[in-house]
């Protein structure tokens, strides 16, 4: 007993609050990403396996709760390593890899959709294996040349990537 509650309710409502919890996490998990060894946002399956294998544990009376606890600590601590090694790490490297990042798309050549004039924005349209996506993209300034619009349906070289704004240049087979 703690306090007035039992073992059991103490379990029950553990649970209940590690289901809210996952909710709420499901809707704004994202704001709780961290970097290290291990996700934070294991902490409330590793309470919730706790507090079910706690609960039925107490509710049928299977065992001492001293030794019931420590079964139950030692049993999610497992399941959540297997959570993370087998599903939450390998789920946030595909994340990372489904479409290119920005770095990426430096040195691309791409496909002007949007006509770019000497000071402005067109946009253009980079194709790859996984599809092709479109980017605002504006004129790099080159010192030593001139700066001409390149017209809808042009191939164009991406030079950098500066707040997703691609900076290009006309796209030639081979620079002089």
């Amino acid at each position: 007993m703690i306090g007035n509650l039992s073992y059991e309710t103490v379990y029950l409502y553990l649970l209940i609050a590690c289901v809210g919890m996952s909710v709420v996490l499901l809707m704004i998990g994202d704001i709780f990403q961290m970097d290290g060894p291990v996700d934070p946002m294991l902490l409330v399956p590793w309470l919730g396996i706790i507090a079910l294998i706690g609960y039925i544990g107490e509710r049928y009376n299977l065992i001492h709760s001293g030794l019931l606890l420590g079964i139950a600590i030692g049993i999610s601590t497992v399941l959540v390593f297997l959570l993370n090694f087998y599903v939450v790490v390998p789920l946030k490297k595909t994340e990372s890899t489904l479409s290119s990042s920005e770095k990426d798309l430096e040195g691309q050549k791409a496909l002007v959709i949007t006509p770019i004039p000497i000071k402005g924005m067109g946009e253009i349209q980079v194709k790859s294996v996984t599809g092709s996506i479109t980017r605002p993209a504006s004129l790099y300034v080159m010192p030593d040349k001139e700066r001409v619009a390149i017209k809808k349906g042009e191939s164009v070289l991406i030079i950098e990537i500066h707040d997703r704004v691609c900076y290009v240049v006309p796209y030639q087979e081979n620079f002089n």
